[in-house]
């Protein structure tokens, strides 16, 4: 790259570009601190449905400047400018087909509008001022671009098609600088909107980009991908008008406008960015903001109250009920919520410790908009459930009915294995766990095989693959997930030995009533959806954020008491005190659970 641009101003790369002075086809590195544009050059009659279709795809698009009709000079945001001739290649197309020229002066302008888009190219100086590499600079190659699995948001004839994404790779230690310089330059593309593996939105292979060059990961790199403008021109393309115009992607068009930068008010806000999936799966990351991470944190004190004097402590896994939320949040769509402990000696066998935190997960899950919402239970207690579950959706305490489902002792390995390959994310709230020797035993040791179905072949399962992820909530060590820390529970719980689960999971909660851990992670999903960082993120920088709506998420007192009431009714009953009415595990739910519940609500701030 010839020195003199690298020191040139805006208007001087441009006059290069202008004149033919200039071999440079990318503009990756020039004029750092400058706003690049992408280009969308369109008829008249269809300019507002193009603006709307920037609105809608915000992230991708960032509109810099609309033109008026047949003003092909660029004066607000760069003086002496003529867009026809300023860039290094555009693109031409007719109906759909492109084909690259270095110049567009010879095309009619008097009927067309120009959108300028902002570019990620603004953005890469503040990478590497603050020492994070940027690979494809180093290497000397475009900025590698690929079409994603993501559709686009429509606005008229625009959109539908895929968000494109650029893609920058960089040590793991240097993403949550990279995400926080970025986040104030919303002219070009503000944070990444997607941190980790690829395949996660539909990229292979990221040595096989769809525009521009290829770039080499150095060891350790993570990929990070920011929304691209390009997403623009691939809307105009698959439009295919008659005629219209475009950049050729990485050729953009330099403003005199200066970048975005980080103000004093966002420094003091600090967007967290977290890994969430095990290694056995793609590596995916999540942001939210400290205020929310500390919400969570705050839920996680709360459940790991002790009130039965179990011994608990050492069986709590700091941060797994984040990153259990991040997971259900962010990418997984399609969800199983397994529960079911049988240990009351009487039919139907099942206590109040459980049904109620699994349906609270259930319902969360279901207000995120989930494609499917499964729950698991033994197979003796189906019809049961099916009367629970109705009876939550005619009460409101479920939007909409949920499928119920189990798990046969005949199912062969295959017929689990294609299963679990249905759902994203599999969740047990004080599920029943099989100990060393295959049996299933309450706290007391009680051998209760007979009653159970092998609920947890799923999860060991989904644990041998490489695409759905667990989530185990217990309390006593006995329960599906509880595996992660068995030689724990045998040194530290009453009869750990006969007891301790052989099941483990991703991500254990561990809570002093399990139900409590049902509620947590419910409340935890509310309070990222109040996240504006997270929401971006989840949202891939498109449509807008959207508060959430705290009953159709947070458990009440009021819902729960009245669950806890057509438990009764269908006699599962507390499994520590099975003669005491409206109790869970040992405690009135009005001296104790009532008031977790509400101090839920202060943690998360309702």
């Amino acid at each position: 790259m010839p020195e003199i641009v690298q020191r040139s101003a805006a208007e001087e790369a441009r006059l290069l570009f202008r004149n033919g002075q200039t071999d440079i086809v990318c503009t990756s590195g020039m004029c750092p601190g400058y706003v690049q544009c992408n280009l969308a050059v369109i008829p008249q009659k269809l300019a507002d449905d193009f603006e709307e279709f920037c609105r809608r795809n915000s992230a991708a698009c960032p509109l810099i400047y609309r033109s008026a009709r047949g003003d092909h000079s660029a004066g607000p945001i760069a003086k002496n400018s003529d867009v026809r001739t300023d860039v290094a290649l555009y693109r031409v197309y007719k109906s759909g087909v492109h084909t690259t020229v270095p110049s567009l002066a010879d095309h009619d302008w008097d009927d067309l509008v120009t959108f300028y888009v902002g570019c990620s190219f603004g953005l890469e100086h503040l990478l590497q001022a603050n020492q994070v590499p940027v690979r494809h600079i180093e290497q000397n190659v475009t900025v590698p671009m690929f079409k994603t699995n993501i559709a686009t948001q429509r606005a008229g004839c625009f959109g539908g098609g895929s968000l494109v994404v650029s893609m920058r790779p960089m040590p793991v230690d240097k993403i949550h600088t990279a995400v926080n310089a970025s986040r104030p330059v919303t002219t070009a593309h503000g944070m990444p909107v997607h941190v980790g593996d690829g395949r996660w939105i539909g990229i292979d292979d990221v040595s096989k980009a769809t525009f521009g060059g290829s770039v080499q990961l150095s060891p350790g790199d993570v990929s990070v991908f920011w929304a691209c403008g390009v997403t623009g021109s691939v809307a105009v393309e698959n439009a295919k008008l008659d005629l219209c115009f475009s950049h050729s992607p990485g050729s953009m068009f330099i403003t005199d406008r200066q970048s975005e930068r980080c103000s004093e008010a966002d420094a003091d806000h600090v967007v967290e960015v977290i890994k969430f999936t095990p290694t056995r799966m793609p590596m995916a990351y999540s942001y939210l903001s400290g205020a929310v991470t500390a919400r969570v944190e705050r839920l996680e004190a709360l459940i790991i109250d002790d009130p039965g004097h179990r011994g608990i402590a050492p069986l709590v896994v700091k941060g797994s009920l984040l990153k259990s939320a991040l997971a259900l949040s962010t990418r997984h769509r399609r969800v199983a919520v397994a529960t079911g402990f049988p240990c009351v000696p009487e039919p139907p066998y099942e206590e109040t410790d459980g049904p109620p935190g699994a349906l609270a997960v259930v319902r969360a899950v279901q207000a995120l908009g989930a494609e499917s919402v499964t729950l698991l239970c033994h197979e003796r207690s189906m019809i049961l459930y099916r009367e629970i579950v109705d009876f939550c959706v005619a009460e409101g305490i479920l939007e909409r009915t949920v499928s119920v489902r189990t798990v046969s002792a005949a199912d062969t390995a295959d017929i689990i294995e294609a299963e679990v390959s249905k759902f994203d994310h599999l969740v047990a709230v004080e599920c029943i766990s099989p100990n060393k020797t295959g049996a299933y035993p309450t706290m007391s040791g009680r051998d209760v095989s007979d009653h159970c179905s092998p609920l947890d072949r799923w999860f060991a399962a989904a644990l041998s693959s490489n695409t759905t992820m667990t989530t185990g909530i217990g309390d006593g060590g006995n329960e599906i997930g509880m595996g992660n820390v068995q030689d724990k529970v045998r040194k530290c719980i009453t009869n750990g030995e006969a007891i301790a689960s052989s099941v483990g999971c991703d991500h254990l909660i561990t809570a002093g009533v399990s139900n409590w851990g049902g509620y947590a992670l419910a409340a935890s999903l509310y309070a990222l959806q109040t996240c504006h960082d997270h929401s971006y993120y989840v949202r891939f920088g498109m449509g807008t954020h959207k508060e959430p709506d705290a009953s159709m998420m947070l458990p009440s007192v009021e819902s729960e008491e009245k669950l806890l009431l057509k438990l009764n009714d269908l006699h599962i009953r507390d499994g520590r005190t099975p003669d005491q009415p409206m109790s869970v595990d040992g405690f009135l739910f009005s001296d104790l659970h009532a008031k977790v519940i509400r101090a839920m609500h202060s943690a998360v701030g309702q």
